[in-house]
């Protein structure tokens, strides 16, 4: 009997670890020139559906560019384009966020 309950636990959970999440989609990398030097994101894609976005730009300018580092991949996974407004104050950094996402989508 506990041979019985052990072997169907055992195979309990090796459904289970079969059954888990996994990252899908697939990773595109970016890059254009910011206000303060390159920017970089990756878009990850599932078919075609933008299903994040992630961008750095360390030498961007703190409380201009990097609002628009934080702001921007949402509303572009929101809108599930880079045809996006830029932010206000931050244009030179939207902008290259824009371009590199079109630039890594492109490379699809």
């Amino acid at each position: 009997m506990k041979l019985r309950v052990i072997a169907a636990t055992l195979l309990a959970a090796t459904l289970l670890v079969g059954c888990g999440s996994k990252e899908s989609g697939e990773k595109l990398t970016g890059k254009a020139e910011g206000f303060g030097g390159e920017v970089t994101v990756e878009v990850t894609v599932d078919g075609d559906k933008i299903t994040a976005v992630t961008a750095t730009g360390d030498s961007e300018t703190q409380g201009i560019g990097s609002k628009a580092i934080e702001e921007l991949p949402g509303k572009i996974v929101e809108a599930n384009s880079a045809d996006v407004e830029v932010v206000s104050g931050a244009t030179v950094t939207s902008t290259a966020i824009i371009d590199a996402v079109k630039s890594a989508l492109e490379s699809k």
